[in-house]
């Protein structure tokens, strides 16, 4: 298994600080789309979408977009927070897709997954529909 450090990856948090000190009207607008099929696998699904000014969110001109999953139960935050791990995973892949990403793309959240060797798969009782 390969050998990394957490500390040399950036946090999503520090991506976010960055993004606002550089765009101070920037906007970061996620979206929660989970379908009920997704749902029913204990699976929670979000887009984040990075716009640089109020005026570029009015016409709808992104400068990026992120996507992420989690899946409830697997890992210990993801008993409580899935939804809201996913978001910050989203949050940190759309910032990373406009350059806001530090020395490396992967945020330092994302590899702490790795780490624990954590592989997202689906539970083996999903909930009934």
């Amino acid at each position: 298994m390969a050998q990394f450090n957490l500390a040399d990856y950036e946090t999503v948090e520090d991506r976010i600080k960055r993004f606002y000190e550089n765009y101070p009207d920037g906007r970061i607008i996620t979206e929660d789309y989970t379908s009920e099929n997704d749902r029913a696998s204990l699976m929670w699904r979000v887009k984040a979408t990075i716009f640089l000014s109020v005026g570029d969110q009015a016409a709808e001109l992104p400068k990026a977009t992120g996507h992420a999953f989690e899946i409830d139960g697997v890992g210990m935050a993801n008993k409580t927070a899935a939804l809201e791990n996913a978001e910050t995973s989203a949050i940190g892949r759309a910032l990373a897709n406009m350059n806001l990403s530090g020395n490396k793309r992967t945020s330092r959240e994302e590899m702490a997954k790795v780490s624990r060797g954590q592989t997202p798969s689906l539970p083996a009782n999903p909930m009934p529909k």
